[in-house]
């Protein structure tokens, strides 16, 4: 064990000399290199440019709302518009004061050119009005009670810089302009960057921290061996074994867990080959390869034990069970259970046959049969519950391997429909409303939308629920919508749920205070991940321990 010590005591010290104490390390995600992108609506967007260089309207977590740049907001009575009053006194990073100018040009750029567009929220906007000095009234183009929650994502833009750029898709951004508190880039390259004080932060007086440092980390495997070293501060990642592998090392090492989004199987419903697309649209051919499948095994090997079997059919959280009456929750789990002689009669039925005696299926013509299962590099925990599914696969008769590519082509190919099947996760919301519309609404099936709906599996009836519930103010009225999208998508197995991963988060006390715990003692740290705004309000809690860096 003391080679151990010796080298954790090492890289201790070998950071302590690179980083103030007042510089916090973080990993919001992995990365096969940076570039000085600081466009906040470009997918490829650095992690760090959300909440830290562009500050949100407001932030909702769980029942609490925390206004930032918006002091309150207020819905018409129809649902029909949204007035936000804005905080007064705030000035860009150039000193150049914050207005309701601002609002106005930033949500009027998403509604009037799409492909800047990333949340499709651009939609819901008929027209922005500014009110006053500190007022913006939006009119939207249907009613939606959660515009609120939606409007959190949005980036504001200063607008006497932006309405300067011509072509804002392309535009990098590199020296930005922002509102949030850490807006001064004091140093970049491929591999590390660090953003200092925004001097113009209208918080500048409870912020206690001087810097935000994100090194370079290209995999799981690295991004563990570092974590438990001790460079980081605040990650969240998959670590096998966590108490032993991470926990163990320091008493200033922690972490918590919860079971949070679920990973499945995605289609593509678009296939280039006409017969595989014709099996990929048979709700058959999708039950079978989910049946094919032992859950169980799967989170045993793939995250070692770290994962909750998915109780839902339509892959809704566990932690929304409560939300779905009993009778729809089991209507189809079926489904999602282990079932391989059910699976194997499908694919019979199907025309799937063993023709030339290896074992392995042919299409219904007689060509091979063969199926790709796209996954990220670096993802071990992807790369691994694909290869496991491959098998499983394999054993019912089903040709299918992994292919493994670079995120950005990763997420190409989706955008482009060309795959066979991929495996992905999904947001973890508040309510179910954000797993049912960012994995099934059609509106974001383009080449420019996020992953999550990019089976392009496309539904009227989805379309309208998603909808209705928007319409909703009533908790037993949104309960009741919920629970027919859970059954209408269960009913189509449009994707293959697996396994609810246990949303992890580590963090470590020895360099800052300030850390979330509940009152029974046990930590409640938000997510680092670049898609989650609770995480500036944690920051802006951090405070630096007193004295040196311990050793």
């Amino acid at each position: 064990m003391l080679p151990r010590l010796l080298t954790l005591c090492f890289v201790l010290v070998s950071f302590a000399g690179t980083a103030s104490p007042n510089t916090l390390t973080i990993i919001p995600e992995l990365s096969n290199g940076f570039v000085k992108n600081y466009n906040p609506f470009r997918t490829d967007k650095l992690a760090t440019t959300q909440d830290f260089i562009f500050e949100p309207l407001m932030i909702f977590e769980e029942d609490k709302t925390h206004f930032r740049l918006a002091e309150s907001y207020r819905l018409s009575d129809d649902l029909k518009g949204i007035t936000l009053t804005l905080r007064e006194g705030i000035h860009w990073s150039d000193g150049n004061l914050f207005s309701a100018d601002d609002v106005v040009y930033s949500l009027s750029l998403i509604k009037d050119e799409p492909e800047l567009d990333y949340d499709s929220l651009g939609t819901w906007i008929e027209r922005v009005e500014k009110r006053g000095q500190n007022e913006v009234y939006i009119s939207l183009t249907r009613p939606n009670a959660q515009i609120a929650r939606q409007l959190q994502d949005v980036a504001i833009i200063p607008k006497h810089q932006w309405e300067k750029v011509s072509e804002k898709r392309l535009f990098l951004n590199a020296d930005p302009i922002g509102t949030g508190p850490f807006t001064t880039i004091k140093a970049f390259s491929s591999n590390n960057i660090v953003q200092c004080r925004n001097p113009h932060y209208w918080q500048q007086a409870s912020l206690e921290i001087d810097c935000i440092r994100y090194p370079l980390v290209s995999s799981n495997d690295e991004l563990i061996s570092r974590l438990s070293n001790g460079e980081f501060d605040w990650a969240s990642a998959f670590i096998p074994d966590i108490e032993r592998n991470y926990a163990s090392y320091s008493r200033d090492y922690h972490y918590h867990q919860k079971p949070s989004s679920i990973v499945s199987l995605m289609f593509n419903f678009k296939h280039p080959d006409e017969e595989k697309r014709n099996l990929i649209h048979d709700v058959d051919f999708r039950r079978a390869v989910s049946m094919s499948l032992s859950r169980d095994l799967l989170i045993d090997v793939a995250v070692f034990g770290q994962g909750e079997k998915a109780a839902l059919a339509s892959g809704l959280e566990s932690k929304f069970e409560h939300w779905i009456a009993n009778s729809a929750a089991e209507q189809h789990l079926y489904y999602i259970r282990f079932h391989p002689k059910a699976a194997e009669r499908l694919l019979d039925d199907l025309g799937l046959m063993d023709i030339d005696g290896d074992l392995m299926r042919e299409l219904p013509s007689g060509a091979p049969f063969s199926l790709k299962i796209v996954a990220p590099a670096g993802w071990s925990d992807f790369i691994s519950a694909a290869n496991i599914a491959s098998e499983m696969l394999a054993a019912v008769g089903l040709k299918v391997r992994t292919e493994v590519v670079p995120f950005p082509e990763y997420e190409a190919k989706m955008a482009n429909a060309n795959y066979d099947l991929s495996i992905t996760n999904y947001f973890s919301g508040k309510t179910p409303f954000l797993y049912f519309d960012s994995a099934f609404n059609s509106e974001y099936q383009t080449p420019h939308s996020p992953r999550y709906a990019q089976h392009y599996f496309k539904d009227e009836v989805v379309d309208r629920l998603l909808g209705e519930y928007l319409l909703q103010t009533e908790g037993d009225a949104q309960r009741q919508v919920i629970n027919e999208l859970h059954l209408r998508i269960a009913e189509q197995q449009v994707t293959v749920p697996l396994y609810y991963t246990l949303e992890t988060v580590e963090f470590t006390t020895n360099r800052f205070t300030g850390w979330r715990w509940l009152e029974n003692g046990e930590p409640h740290v938000p997510p680092v991940w670049h898609t989650e705004r609770p995480r500036l309000i944690q920051l802006l809690e951090l405070k630096p321990v007193a004295g040196e860096i311990k050793r």
